[in-house]
């Protein structure tokens, strides 16, 4: 009897994984590959302790916090030239001239402190948690956001313009890699290691977060700072971000052409 001549083929050989983005517990979105989603997913809804929650946390900072790849040619040089570009296209935009204008206006502002003065806003450091990495891909070569993070960092820099240049200020993200660090300490931003950032937020600090998860905005804004850009922060399920909103105005900035997404419904809340 003859034998068929069609083959079989391997159901491990060739397979095309799905990618998924899977929020971990310590409120940073992953990608990972179907399979390794719907383990995740499993794993999630067993019931966990504190011990094993802190160990996969643990994991997953391991696999996924790490810095960004770097293109091998790109050094300072050419990144800096890339930022400027960046830079001359935000400073151009409408976004920007309202972001200026409402960060101007809110430092003016009369607030009530503890004693019920009447007094300005006083900033006596700048923030930055979550900016992403100008240079790099993140999550293993996956994800490219290097554009939205250029964009970010050139906000950043138009807003310490009208503040003060002399006070410090400061950026944390895991995913920052060497160039990452030497463009922003050229910018006069100090790199801190988690979380040494967030130990430093107070009443007196502007808070910069495009790029914050909610989990350490909850954190963040227990200090209670009286100047953030960021968010939306509304119509969540947090208590912590709801009293913000409530306690606090804000004035939402008008919608960034050149790349929508880069500060999506985000707003300069004060008070």
């Amino acid at each position: 009897m003859p034998h068929s001549s069609a083959r079989t083929k391997s159901k491990n050989k060739n397979t095309i994984s799905k990618r998924l983005e899977v929020t971990s517990d310590d409120g940073w979105t992953h990608v990972t590959t179907t399979h390794k989603g719907k383990n995740a997913r499993r794993q999630q809804r067993k019931p966990a302790t504190e011990d094993s929650n802190a160990n996969a946390q643990d994991e997953d900072k391991q696999r996924f916090l790490v810095p960004a790849e770097a293109p091998r040619n790109l050094n300072l040089e050419n990144l800096t030239a890339q930022f400027e570009t960046y830079r001359e296209k935000w400073i151009g935009s409408a976004t920007c001239r309202v972001l200026r204008e409402t960060v101007q206006a809110a430092l003016s502002a009369s607030v009530d402190d503890d004693d019920d003065d009447k007094k300005a806003i006083e900033v006596k450091n700048i923030i930055c948690i979550g900016l992403g990495s100008p240079s790099g891909f993140l999550r293993g070569g996956w994800v490219d956001r290097r554009s939205v993070s250029m964009y970010q960092l050139a906000a950043l820099t138009t807003t310490i313009d009208l503040i003060d240049k002399e006070i410090p200020i400061y950026a944390q993200d895991p995913v920052f890699n060497t160039l990452d660090k030497s463009l922003l300490s050229s910018l006069g931003v100090s790199v801190l290691d988690h979380p040494a950032a967030f130990d430093l937020v107070s009443p007196h600090s502007f808070l910069y977060c495009p790029g914050a998860e909610r989990s350490h905005l909850e954190q963040l804004l227990q200090h209670r700072p009286r100047l953030l850009f960021g968010g939306p922060l509304e119509d969540t399920e947090s208590e912590v971000l709801n009293r913000f909103c409530a306690e606090t105005e804000s004035k939402r900035v008008p919608v960034f052409e050149l790349l929508e997404h880069a500060f999506w419904e985000m707003r300069v809340y004060h008070g």
